[in-house]
């Protein structure tokens, strides 16, 4: 019995250090149909700008189809209600000097689907742990 309780309160302490936010920046969209959402990202050491362009344009059941453009390239998703099929991730710039470590890069993730009102939430999640890039939304 010992050891069952001792092991839960285990699990549960590794389990609460898992919930604390690694991300440097987060924002929510809240789009309709055919809105585009902007965010710009600049390089800090090169000066160089860039944009991430998406929109939404249909909604069959618990799937969204997502357009979206980074540095002049077109791609389209379908995402859906499913963890892992919810989400796309796109690297910002290209790896450092350490390639595990100095990797930045932004995820959009589907949040909810409104079809009553034709509204879809994005949630966005940017990982920049170097600091390489200035973001705004």
């Amino acid at each position: 019995m010992n050891k069952v309780i001792v092991s839960l309160a285990i699990l549960l302490s590794l389990l609460s250090g898992a919930e604390k936010s690694n991300w440097t920046h987060t924002y929510k969209y809240t789009l309709k149909k055919d809105e585009l959402a902007k965010i710009s990202f600049s390089n800090v050491k090169s000066k160089d700008k860039y944009s991430f362009f998406f929109r939404w344009t249909t909604i069959v059941s618990d799937r969204v189809t997502v357009l979206l453009n980074y540095k002049g390239y077109p791609h389209q998703y379908i995402l859906y209600k499913k963890r892992s099929l919810d989400r796309v991730k796109f690297f910002v710039l290209s790896d450092g000097k350490n390639r595990l470590d100095d990797k930045s890069y932004i995820i959009v993730a589907l949040d909810e689907i409104n079809q009553e009102k034709k509204i879809v939430s994005f949630d966005i999640f940017i990982k920049d742990d170097k600091n390489r890039i200035l973001v705004e939304f």
